[in-house]
């Protein structure tokens, strides 16, 4: 059957309608494809240099501080004494239990040789009775002198707790007593920090876990010190993230850092990937998160002769001027929506309005 003129002048005011009806369905959206980088890029993270060992020290007894010479920033080893308390009373006290060991050591010296005597003489010339009391006199005496150098070890460790010593090589970064006070046990007199053993502890996004994870090589580089990065090693990374912040804790060991780092410094933690593929990186526009925290960017699908949006969820690594790494959930193929991605839904229709070819990043 054949159509007049103007029964296909109706036809096609119907079809010009209907698509102008699709086209409006369509979400008009703008895409890029993924931007490729051949060098592996480094991302780095700030922290602060922290110390492994640092202890506030204070008097094991009550006393006057007699001696206070360990200003802020002195060093000393292990042992050497820091603060000293006034000990003449306890040193007195030890003195005569001194007196009294040697009195007791003595007696037992003469009351061995009593006994051997009589023991020499045998039973048949010397009374049994008598040797036996000699002997219980003997044994009497041994008793005596040990229980005078337990007293005399007791005291000697009193004198001793006088003395506020380094537990570690390190150095005073604050003192808070001075020579004439009187301190309390359980009163902090010291804060002597360890300036060999020192760690970084850095806080990590939780979408870069898995790169701190596999990576190989950690470099740290003092901030505005002037010093060349040097290699360290992760000693510890938290089991588990932060639900405030989304950051893990990451702890680096500084084996090879310069004396001139201190604790308290910032610094740079460096990370390298050990994947040498190529990097995948996108416009920053393109980002969008899930209610529950993932990370997520819309990509144009081709669908029956159209494009449908559909969701990828992405992990990201770390940002370079207006780009960020993607390392995964993306191909180098995929069309990512940067504009009009705000409210898509999963398979809805668009319609790509421009097409973007991106540009070298920023270095």
């Amino acid at each position: 059957m054949h159509l007049n003129r103007t029964s296909r002048l109706l036809c096609s005011l119907a079809l010009g309608i209907a698509c102008q009806a699709v086209a409006q369905d369509q979400t008009p959206v703008s895409v890029t494809k993924p931007l490729l980088d051949a060098n592996q890029s480094r991302f780095q993270f700030t922290g602060t240099i922290t110390s492994e060992r640092v202890a506030s020290l204070s008097p094991r007894v009550a006393g006057l501080v007699a001696k206070a010479d360990a200003e802020m920033g002195y060093s000393a080893k292990a042992g050497d004494m820091l603060v000293g308390l006034d000990d003449t009373l306890a040193r007195m006290e030890l003195r005569e239990e001194e007196l009294n060991l040697e009195a007791a050591e003595t007696d037992l010296i003469n009351s061995k040789r009593r006994l051997d005597e009589a023991v020499n003489l045998g039973d048949a010339n010397f009374p049994r009775s008598e040797r036996e009391n000699r002997e219980t006199t003997y044994r009497m005496a041994q008793i005596a002198v040990s229980r005078l150098e337990t007293l005399v070890e007791t005291q000697r460790e009193i004198v001793e707790r006088h003395r506020i010593i380094a537990p570690f090589d390190g150095m005073v970064a604050e003192k808070m007593a001075e020579v004439g006070e009187w301190v309390q046990t359980g009163n902090p007199v010291l804060r002597f920090v360890d300036t060999e053993s020192l760690r970084l502890d850095v806080q990590v996004p939780q979408e870069q876990l898995a790169l701190v994870m596999g990576s190989d090589t950690v470099m740290v580089e003092i901030a505005g010190s002037g010093e060349n990065a040097f290699e360290a090693h992760i000693e510890a990374r938290s089991p588990q993230v932060d639900p405030q912040t989304r950051t893990f804790q990451v702890r680096i060991q500084l084996d090879n850092s310069s004396p001139n780092v201190k604790p308290g410094m910032s610094a740079v933690a460096i990370f390298k990937p050990s994947s040498e593929d190529a990097s995948v990186f996108i416009t920053r526009d393109a980002i969008l998160r899930t209610a529950d925290g993932q990370v997520m960017v819309w990509v144009a699908e081709s669908r029956s002769g159209g494009f449908k949006a559909s969701r990828r969820i992405v992990q990201t690594g770390p940002t370079s001027g207006d780009f960020i790494q993607i390392v995964s959930g993306l191909q180098p193929s995929d069309q990512v929506i940067y504009q009009g991605n705000e409210l898509l839904q999963e398979d809805q229709a668009i319609r790509i309005v421009e097409s973007v070819i991106p540009i070298e990043r920023e270095r």
